[in-house]
């Protein structure tokens, strides 16, 4: 499994890494804005992305539409702590889940993507 992991907050990425590598045997890869993650996105297969949504260059609203309008349908989820879950579905996340997120949280959206 390879992840990719979204976020401007260095705290975040390595909470968020450090809990998926708890969950899942993964290869994770992490950018700290929404044009990088893109360009990870573009050249690299991902079985998951985990983009925040308040991010410079791009957010993540933006990245997860660009890909969908690309083609690109694995699953992506958006995490924010602003109450947007249904922004983040109509820009064709797959879940939402709100800030702060803990290993329980992982889980849950792990085990509702099937991954």
């Amino acid at each position: 499994m390879r992840i990719l992991i979204v976020d401007d907050e260095s705290s975040t990425r390595s909470t968020l890494q450090r809990l998926m590598a708890k969950l899942r045997n993964a290869k994770i890869d992490t950018a700290s804005n929404g044009a990088d993650g893109l360009k990870l996105a573009r050249r690299h297969w991902y079985d998951l992305i985990i983009t925040d949504y308040h991010m410079p260059k791009m957010d993540g609203i933006d990245l997860i539409y660009n890909l969908r309008q690309e083609g690109y349908a694995i699953p992506m989820v958006l995490i924010s702590g602003d109450p947007i879950e249904g922004y983040a579905m109509s820009a064709g996340a797959n879940l939402f889940l709100q800030k702060p997120i803990d290993i329980d949280d992982l889980r849950t959206m792990l085990d509702r993507l099937g991954l």
